[in-house]
């Protein structure tokens, strides 16, 4: 897979140096906003918020959504949430793997079980196929101990292997921290 980079081209970073610009970037980092929405919220014209506005389509940071509808909505474009969130992609991979660890490890316990359950279950049936294939004369005898024997005991959990307990922790452990930065992230929007 190809790590796709940011470039920050001369025109990005003036444009990036108004305080207002990265403002408007921050706000429409939790939705996308009309204009005249994004010159109430910060309390300036609307030809002043529109200028910005245009700057920042003129770099690719945002994009002009026209739906058909009266209203135009600006949002971010793909470089633009990049730019505000850089470290997102890195997270969610390392959430992603985590959670396929937990769900290989899950499976090989499954799988461990199953295989257990079923080698216990089959042994006294087996004992006396083993009898009736030979032609064994023993047969009613081994049938009749079979029979007299006690009911198989119930199933005992096979014990737990510990690199599928430290393996399911380190995943969990992943998991939680992945989760706590990318949420903590959404609230606070740092350039």
């Amino acid at each position: 897979m190809e790590d796709e980079k940011i470039t920050l081209d001369r025109e990005v970073f003036k444009t990036l140096a108004s305080g207002t610009r990265v403002d408007i970037l921050k706000s429409l980092d939790s939705r996308r906003k009309t204009l005249s929405e994004l010159s109430g919220q910060f309390g300036m014209s609307v030809s002043t918020i529109k200028e910005h506005l245009e700057n920042l389509v003129a770099v690719g940071l945002i994009v002009q959504a026209d739906d058909g509808h009266k209203w135009k909505y600006y949002d971010l474009t793909k470089k633009g949430k990049d730019i505000l969130h850089p470290e997102d992609k890195k997270v969610w991979i390392l959430l992603g793997i985590s959670v396929l660890g937990i769900i290989a490890i899950g499976f090989d316990l499954v799988r461990n079980m199953f295989s257990s359950l079923g080698a216990y279950a089959a042994a006294p049936q087996m004992l006396v196929a083993s009898d009736e294939a030979s032609g064994n004369m023993l047969m009613g005898a081994a049938k009749s101990a079979a029979e007299s024997a006690p009911a198989v005991p119930p199933f005992v959990m096979p014990e737990l292997p510990y690199i599928h307990i430290i393996g399911f922790l380190v995943c969990a452990i992943l998991i939680a921290v992945s989760l706590l930065y990318v949420r903590n992230a959404r609230k606070t929007v740092k350039i």
